[in-house]
């Protein structure tokens, strides 16, 4: 995995291509009844994915709507640093209420 970070847009360009004619060359070997039975798979696998987003997506909902209630200060308190979140000022360590 850390190798594709280090491929040039001409590699990575290069590495996409020769996936696609590979998948294209599997395709192409399948019977029709393969086929089916491939894209009724890959569709099952994509409404997993989207159920998973989606639950990541209501889990973050509720954790913002948990942590709404209470405004942060935008400044420390203590010292008057800018502050970005979090519980202690980054610059002196005061908690932030």
């Amino acid at each position: 995995m850390n190798d594709i970070v280090n491929l040039t847009p001409e590699e990575m360009a290069e590495m996409i291509e020769k996936a696609k004619r590979a998948v294209q060359e599997a395709l192409d070997r399948m019977t029709p009844e393969e086929r089916q039975q491939a894209e009724q798979r890959a569709q099952a696998m994509i409404e997993e994915d989207k159920r998973a987003n989606q639950e990541l997506i209501d889990a973050a909902a509720r954790a913002a709507a948990l942590t709404s209630g209470k405004p942060r200060p935008k400044f420390c308190t203590n010292c008057g640093a800018p502050v970005s979140g979090g519980k202690f000022c980054s610059n002196c360590g005061s908690p932030l209420s």
